[in-house]
């Protein structure tokens, strides 16, 4: 027997141990999802090491939407949605019992990162970006557990279309790591009238949390990602005599103390917000005072006022230090980027019941909001939303970060993934009252 064959072996029995563990909470109306899931442990460990092994930038996600297509495609029940998806797919799961839709999102792009985990399904993949560097490819942000987490949901689901009410629309998400499959896959009509969900769930595995446990965050869990870059302008001169000049560098200096003042003396202490300059450049020598200093910066926000806010407060600094150092104005490119993600109240507390009743109380736990970037929540400001996390550390290593060449999340997590993401959309396709419009909770 290979030793990838026991590798699957392993990672099941290990998971029935565990099923017998939790199988006594589950409720006696609804299936046996963590025994189902069992049944979908290897194929869903054949699905992640092939697209880990497969891994591909973002926009160039070719090969793994054809072989999301041709698995879709072998699931009874499955109807592939055409649309201008780029390198993306959309399909629906149709139930045999009337029922709503719910929205499952899954992203499929991988990381300009060289790999170094030494597995044996490592990718070698080898990719040239856009500036002309030439990188390594690797599924660093976890995208392959979630990919084949979803395609043992459907087929686990779809083994109960006969009592499934409603429908599944499943969202192959490409570009999720620069911001551009979400709003791509909106503007090209995924919430069609004839298929607008309930709500929109999705995952993410998450190396801080163990096996076994699911994390929660109600309201803000994501932040806007938002920047600039600015151009701070001099005259240049002699480093000698820096009287007969303006010089940038210091009034750029000025500038950057005060977009910590402006966080901390002129946003409220209730809205959470962050400016980060990550780059400065200006100069080529000691003593010569340059023409111009150039600054990257990032900016992070929850609500949109802050958001906006922050932009004002930005652009009145920036012009007011340079006046009053009489230099010229200075060049300010802003954006915006990536919006914040906010999961539904209302639809947190329906799903967290869910882990509870399957795994257990212990298994459920919450984590504050971050100011990182995910942009599911454009779904989640048309429809309620809710992202949850999925511990994938293991016992025997040091806690891991997402996108580092090491990142090895523990496999054993596909299965329990199968599992709770099949029992959350069935309990969902289930529910009678609708839930709050987002626009009435999103400040």
């Amino acid at each position: 027997m290979s030793s990838q064959r026991c590798g699957f072996f392993g990672i099941f029995f290990c998971f029935l141990l565990l099923n017998s563990q939790w199988a006594v909470i589950a409720s006696e109306d609804d299936p046996n999802f963590l025994n189902l899931a069992s049944l979908q442990t290897e194929q869903a460990l054949m699905d992640r090491r092939h697209i880990h092994e497969n891994a591909e930038l973002s926009l160039r996600e070719f090969k793994t939407q054809e072989y999301l297509k041709r698995s879709l495609a072998g699931i009874p029940g499955i109807k592939e949605i055409e649309g201008e998806w780029g390198t993306g797919i959309v399909a629906l799961l149709e139930g045999e019992m009337p029922g709503p839709v719910v929205a499952w999102r899954t992203d499929m792009d991988a990381l300009p990162i060289t790999e170094t985990t030494g597995l044996p399904f490592a990718c070698e993949r080898i990719d040239t970006l856009s500036g002309g560097r030439v990188t390594g490819v690797m599924h660093a942000c976890g995208h392959d557990m979630h990919m084949a987490i979803s395609l043992g949901m459907l087929r686990t689901l779809s083994s109960l279309r006969d009592r499934l009410p409603g429908s599944v629309l499943f969202i192959g998400e490409p570009g999720e790591e620069i911001g551009a499959g979400a709003r791509s896959l909106i503007d090209a009509g995924i919430f069609a009238p004839e298929r607008m969900p309930r709500c929109a769930l999705a995952l993410h595995v998450h190396p801080t949390l163990p096996y076994g446990t699911l994390g929660s965050c109600p309201g803000w869990a994501t932040g806007n990602v938002d920047g600039f870059r600015l151009k701070v302008f001099g005259d240049g001169g002699h480093g000698a005599y820096p009287h007969r000049g303006v010089d940038p560098i210091p009034i750029a200096a000025r500038m950057i103390l005060a977009f910590q003042s402006i966080v901390s003396r002129e946003i409220d202490v209730n809205h959470h917000a962050v400016i980060s300059v990550g780059r400065i450049s200006g100069g080529t020598t000691s003593n010569v005072i340059p023409s111009e200093v150039a600054l990257d910066a990032t900016v992070r926000t929850h609500d949109d006022e802050t958001r906006q806010r922050l932009k004002e407060l930005i652009t009145r600094t920036v012009t007011g230090i340079a006046a009053a150092a009489g230099a010229p104005e200075p060049e300010l490119e802003y954006y915006f980027g990536t919006a914040a993600g906010y999961n539904h109240p209302e639809l947190v507390q329906q799903v967290r019941s869910v882990f509870r009743e399957l795994l257990g109380p212990e298994a459920d736990l919450e984590y504050p909001a971050g100011m990182g970037g995910e942009d599911f929540g454009y779904f989640g400001r048309i429809v309620p939303g809710f992202q949850f996390r999925i511990g994938v550390a293991r016992p025997d290593q040091e806690p891991q970060s997402l996108h580092t060449p090491v990142f090895d999340p523990d496999e054993r997590a596909l299965t329990l993934g199968i599992a709770v993401s099949s029992a959350v959309i069935w309990d969902q396709l289930h529910q009678t009252e609708a839930l709050t419009d987002p626009s009435e909770l999103i400040e």
